[in-house]
């Protein structure tokens, strides 16, 4: 009686073995099974680590000098304050076009580079060229230089009203008490206030007074300005330490200016100046009306810093802000006129539920012409595993999270689930016909590896300049 060897193959084994041979996926499957599998979880991790903005980051070629002297006419502002600024950054290593706006009291102007240069670089050497000219300037001029980026824009708008505070106190809790605080959460470049009112101290001379005690308005505003200060007069010795001696003589009411002395009479006699003006509270001159919910207010404009989460720095200015109100007293309403951070997370819903309902279309289209519970697994799975290792290319690449790229993986999703079908599908022809899987694959792959490759760079095409 014969016996069975075990080491005889069927010619099925043998068919298969020759085909793993042969393809070279087939013959290192399991090492690449391994690679796949760690890139998904490397994916997932830094899924979570990808910062999310509403625009991806861009470095624009151009500087934005902003300036500003108050109540200056524009002819003055032109000749004194804008033509000098104009000249002395045309010598900016790679400028390419200058364009200024004056208007009365302000002054803009825009610096257009080569797009080749390094804008950090750029922007030191227009502050070395600002800082050339500054002293040719009026003195109360102020000048801003800043790049132009999207991180530029506000992520975060917030408006503070209140029924019972005027806004002259709104404007102040909101400079001195949520400016310095917000300021401190991490990712947080700037907070801008708007609106209200700033308090300040009117004074109103007497024409008459002013003559009877031969005192001009400029002797007014030399006292005032000679008073209101804080300074050092020096150091001061004693008991083997040295003393920073403070001089201050800073007004902090209307009573205390009112006694600021403006000169002596020749009999010695001081003249105060509650004795030639008028000294009331008052707010400097609003000539931009701000409101909110309807009702005056004060705006809290929010940056980001470049390369930090949109979403994670909106959510720490509001968690900041609901410890703030605590500190703040009643009467006090917040509103968010402006949230960045709500068209991301709305970009990355819309790309998970393209993800899920692209998941369910390729299953349930594979069931029901396939009737292969297995492919459609494998169809299933095709989704996840690319949108992973798109996150490691994201994060590897520098990008964020943004409209661009969660669009980009948006309609990536269609055109994966249109080849997985595509794949799954001949894979099953070439099965039914007779062919065992290892060379169903085979074959599948080369007929389709053309037209696979050339299919998603068609729409690539549309980028290109021909």
């Amino acid at each position: 009686m014969g016996t069975a060897n075990p080491d005889k193959q069927t010619p099925e084994q043998q068919e298969s073995k020759e085909a793993t041979k042969q393809y070279w996926l087939l013959a290192y499957s399991k090492p690449l099974i391994g690679f796949i599998l760690a890139l998904v979880a490397l994916g997932v991790y830094v899924a979570f680590k990808i910062p999310t903005a509403v625009f991806p980051t861009t470095n624009f070629p151009r500087v934005i000098i902003a300036m500003d002297n108050g109540v200056m006419p524009i002819d003055q502002m032109l000749v004194s304050i804008t033509r000098p600024v104009e000249i002395a950054v045309s010598s900016v290593r790679g400028l390419q076009d200058v364009r200024s706006t004056t208007s009365r009291g302000t002054a803009g102007i825009d610096l257009f580079f080569d797009w080749n240069v390094s804008m950090v670089e750029t922007l030191q050497r227009v502050d070395a060229a600002l800082a050339t000219v500054q002293g040719t300037l009026p003195p109360t001029v102020k000048i801003n230089a800043h790049r132009l980026t999207f991180s530029s824009f506000p992520i975060l708008g917030l408006g503070m009203t209140s029924d019972t505070i005027p806004p002259t106190q709104l404007w102040e809790m909101a400079t001195y008490q949520l400016r310095p605080r917000l300021n401190r959460v991490s990712g947080v470049a700037t907070v801008t206030v708007q609106g209200g009112e700033t308090p300040e101290y009117q004074v109103t001379p007497d024409p008459v007074k002013l003559i009877r005690t031969s005192i001009t308005v400029p002797d007014i505003l030399s006292a005032i300005a000679r008073t209101n200060v804080i300074d050092s007069p020096g150091l001061i010795a004693a008991h083997h330490q040295l003393l920073l001696d403070i001089v201050d003589g800073q007004v902090h009411d209307p009573g205390e200016l009112a006694k600021i002395v403006i000169k002596k009479t020749t009999a010695g006699v001081p003249v105060h100046i509650a004795d030639v003006a008028q000294v009331s509270p008052s707010a400097k001159p609003v000539y931009t009306v701000v409101t909110a919910q309807e009702k005056p207010a004060v705006l809290l404009n929010i940056t980001r810093q470049p390369g930090t989460s949109t979403v994670t720095v909106a959510y720490a200015v509001m968690k900041e802000l609901d410890s703030l109100r605590q500190t703040l007293p009643p009467g006090i309403q917040f509103s968010t006129f402006y949230d960045q951070s709500g068209s991301v997370q709305s970009s990355i819903k819309s790309v998970r539920d393209a993800i899920v309902i692209g998941i369910i279309l390729a299953s349930v289209v594979l069931i029901l012409f396939l009737r292969d519970w297995r492919s459609s697994l494998v169809a299933g799975l095709v989704i996840p595993v690319t949108i992973a290792v798109t996150c490691v290319a994201i994060y590897a690449l520098g990008e964020t999270f943004n409209m661009m790229t969660l669009g980009g993986i948006a309609a990536a999703v269609g055109l994966v689930i249109d080849d997985a079908i595509v794949v799954i599908e001949n894979i099953v022809t070439h099965r039914d016909a007779g062919q065992n899987p290892e060379h169903a694959i085979q074959s599948a792959l080369q007929e389709l590896v053309g037209p696979l490759f050339f299919s998603p760079s068609r729409p690539s095409a549309s980028f290109f300049h021909w």
